[in-house]
């Protein structure tokens, strides 16, 4: 990771009120979460829809992940990238991670690892909204780490790259497994609070007399609110673990 410029101006907006910066991030999750919820209705516009909620993740992981650099005291080029430049980054992350998706269910669903193969396809999903299971949410903690490694080549000449994204992940795996572990695991205690909620919003729905339209916003604020805490968490434990695997090298 090298250090941009310092007479070149980021192009993320300077947030000065620390708190604020932990909402950077929602309205690309509020966008993922929209185009969610349309996908999972079906017909036509499903497709465009989870390919549209896709990006959105990513340019929201992009954001988180360029904060928690700097909180870490390393430097990135993450903050220099425009929305132009970010989409663009998102068009050569994206596909490699999908071609991994679907690599790895078909394993699944041949090998009978998990009952339920489908929930691999959703591992870069996972990394924001809630698996159905623990090997769903362990195999969304290590494609968070490989989707980390892939943005942070940004700073390099070459697009990224999935295969140099693994080779790094094993170079630093001494602390990238523990932290995908500590993901995973908190994702796991994040589940049963995260359902506890999502039972009082459906009663919400079910019995409250309030208007449709505040129904509707406090369920998108269930849904990107968690999302939220979960991105957070993710990309802070294993941009912390990448960090100290960084100082820990000699000479470091």
């Amino acid at each position: 990771m090298t250090a941009p410029s310092a007479v070149t101006r980021p192009a993320f907006p300077n947030v000065s009120f620390g708190p604020f910066r932990l909402l950077e991030a929602v309205p690309w999750l509020l966008v993922a979460a929209t185009m969610r919820v349309i996908a999972f209705a079906g017909g036509l516009i499903a497709l465009p829809a989870i390919m549209l909620a896709n990006i959105a993740l990513l340019l929201a992981f992009v954001i988180v992940t360029w904060r928690m650099v700097l909180a870490t005291d390393g430097r990135s080029g993450l903050g220099l990238l425009g929305l132009s430049q970010q989409i663009g980054m998102a068009r050569a992350v994206l596909p490699p991670i999908f071609g991994l998706l679907v690599t790895a269910t078909a394993v699944a669903a041949v090998t009978g690892l998990t009952g339920r193969p489908g929930e691999f396809m959703l591992g870069f999903d996972g990394i924001a909204f809630d698996q159905a299971s623990h090997a769903g949410r362990l195999w969304s903690a290590l494609v968070a780490a490989l989707v980390l490694l892939m943005v942070l080549q940004v700073d390099e000449e070459t697009k990224p790259s999935l295969f140099t994204a693994m080779r790094r992940f094993r170079e630093h795996a001494r602390w990238l497994v523990p932290g995908v572990l500590l993901v995973a695991a908190l994702a796991v205690l994040l589940h049963p609070i995260q359902g506890y909620v999502r039972g009082l919003v459906m009663q919400m729905w079910q019995q409250s007399e309030l208007p449709m339209s505040v129904k509707s916003l406090l369920s998108m604020v269930f849904i990107f609110s968690f999302a939220t805490v979960r991105l957070w968490l993710t990309v802070g434990i294993l941009v912390f673990a990448l960090r100290q695997s960084y100082r820990a090298q000699p000479g470091a």
